[in-house]
């Protein structure tokens, strides 16, 4: 049971991830794609379209806004990523690993962020919010539509209109 959630989360997320960066947007519109490899930062804000990624020297941090706000921040070999989009926040942080975090919609917040890990990945849509921090923290989901999942320490949680459920 587990392994289908667990795939079934993967599959939405890499699709929530990966659909805006191959689909094309509006003519004329704009969207935030900031990326940051060898300490280098970069930062873009235009309207509703805003990204920030930064890393250190061993670090990859990419962001996206469309409509919304991404921010990634990689450290000691991690992977960032953060994607924000319809009004969406989704803000990375991590210290190695691969911290993800995707907000889409109105009132969506997702937050990754570990000072080491393997994957961790924080999901929230319209009106919710999503939490992954370190072990000793645990992953919070409020709302009727998040996800919040962190690998190395076995603890994730999923929050629907009908209920929440946790495993910390």
């Amino acid at each position: 049971m587990f392994v289908r959630f667990l795939a079934c989360s993967v599959a939405v997320t890499g699709i929530a991830v990966a659909g805006p960066f191959a689909a094309a947007g509006p003519a004329g519109a704009v969207v935030a794609r900031c990326t940051s490899i060898g300490a280098t930062n970069m930062t873009i804000i235009d309207g509703i379209n805003a990204c920030g990624a930064e890393s250190d020297g061993t670090g990859n941090a990419t962001a996206y806004g469309d409509g919304g706000i991404g921010y990634a921040k990689a450290q000691r070999g991690a992977l960032a990523i953060g994607v924000g989009l319809d009004g969406g926040v989704g803000a990375s942080q991590g210290v190695g690993g691969i911290p993800a975090a995707v907000g889409i919609g109105p009132g969506s917040v997702a937050i990754a962020s570990v000072a080491s890990g393997a994957l961790s990945l924080a999901l929230a849509l319209n009106n919710s919010q999503a939490l992954v921090a370190d072990a000793d923290q645990g992953v919070i989901c409020q709302g009727p539509s998040a996800l919040a999942w962190n690998a190395q320490a076995g603890r994730f949680c999923v929050a629907t209109p009908v209920g929440l459920w946790s495993y910390k």
